[in-house]
């Protein structure tokens, strides 16, 4: 009879085994992203933490332990299905994290977070020193010009990011280095990693390392009525211009500097992508050439005449260099797409264009669609 009473006893505690075991199984576990201080991102269920490692087990490699000394952060992510097609908890974390098309937010980047973003025009490579300080090398596939990026946090907490962020350039060996620019600028942000909108403002400025010609000093289109004489009008170019008779060029200096304001924000869209809306807004106060009426008396010897010496005023436009009242705008735009690939690597793409207005008000625009790869290291 005490061996029925120990069968029994045996069998209820199988049963309960087994039943605890299915809630375990089904209760709803914690996914973790486990970040290395070599720039490795795991994602996972921590099994066991002895204070001194961690066990983990990941959908992808296995279970695998994890000094802790060696990491650097550990968190928990969006989402359970990371191994699958729902890269939602790596689209929240990452340097991706850290900007949206082509401009950057103000979210405090990490170290380690290293990253490369390939576009079509060449390729960009940007280091985290810090967990606030990070500079990046921006260039063509041809390596000219050859720009320095680089950001810092200011500010982070709960939802309001502030940062500053600066870009200088040259053109390298086209134009033999001569021509230099930079954009400094301000970014505030409000949200998460997941879904946030940036405010910028700054300055950018270009130097093309010479002078450049905007426009004629003197425009004959009157001198050319048949109201003046051939030998009228050599006397006039003569005076006006010289020997070699050519017309000189109205120039300005080749600098030129802009205010910038950024517009900017990004926000989850599916299981794996986002949408990026990417803008700047580069206003200016511009250079034109105007024109008017100039009377120039001139003195040329006609034989044909009795009395061979004339005197005659012909009219003709004379141009000067004025700056425009008005603003100049142009505008470039990026509505994109982030398509998270992993949790190390995302496509874009951005049906961008821009849209100029004069300061005459004439409106010009131009559509130029672009694609980038970002693969993190």
């Amino acid at each position: 009879m005490k061996y029925l009473v120990y069968i029994i006893v045996f069998a209820f505690s199988l049963i309960a085994n087994s039943v605890n075991g299915q809630e375990e199984s089904t209760k709803e576990r914690t996914l973790y992203v486990v970040k290395t201080d070599g720039g490795k991102e795991l994602f996972g269920y921590i099994l066991k933490d002895d204070g001194r490692e961690i066990q983990l087990e990941t959908k992808n490699i296995g279970t695998v332990f994890l000094k802790k000394e060696n990491l650097v952060d550990i968190r928990p992510a969006e989402s359970e299905n990371i191994a699958g097609a729902d890269y939602s908890a790596a689209r929240a974390t990452g340097p991706y994290t850290t900007r949206y098309y082509f401009t950057t937010n103000a979210l405090p980047v990490k170290k380690y977070e290293n990253y490369a973003m390939l576009h079509l025009y060449g390729p960009e490579v940007h280091f985290s020193l810090s967990d606030k300080l990070s500079i990046g090398i921006m260039t063509s596939w041809i390596a000219s010009p050859f720009c320095l990026a680089a950001k810092y946090s200011l500010y982070s907490k709960n939802n309001f990011h502030l940062a500053a962020g600066t870009i200088i350039g040259s053109s390298g060996y086209i134009s033999n280095g001569r021509a230099f620019g930079g954009l400094h600028w301000l970014t505030a942000t409000k949200g998460d990693r997941a879904t946030n909108f940036s405010i910028s403002a700054g300055y950018g400025y270009i130097n093309f390392g010479d002078i450049m010609s905007i426009g004629e000093k003197y425009r004959f289109d009157k001198m050319y009525s048949s109201n003046y004489s051939w030998e009228a009008r050599l006397a006039l170019e003569e005076q006006l211009l010289g020997p070699n008779r050519n017309n000189p060029n109205l120039n300005i200096d080749a600098f030129q500097a802009a205010g910038v304001i950024g517009v900017s924000g990004i926000t989850p869209v599916g299981k794996s992508s986002s949408f990026i809306f990417d803008s700047m807004f580069f206003l200016r106060k511009s250079k034109r050439v105007k024109y008017s009426d100039l009377d120039v008396t001139v003195s040329y010897t006609d034989t044909s005449l009795a009395n061979p010496t004339v005197t005659e005023t012909i009219t003709i436009e004379e141009g000067e260099i004025v700056t425009s009242e008005n603003i100049t705008a142009t505008v470039l735009f990026m509505p994109s797409m982030r398509f998270q690939q992993a949790h190390n690597k995302a496509i874009q793409v951005s049906l961008g264009g821009f849209v100029n207005v004069d300061s005459e008000g004439n409106l010009n625009t131009a559509p130029f669609p672009m694609v980038s790869w970002l693969r993190q290291f």
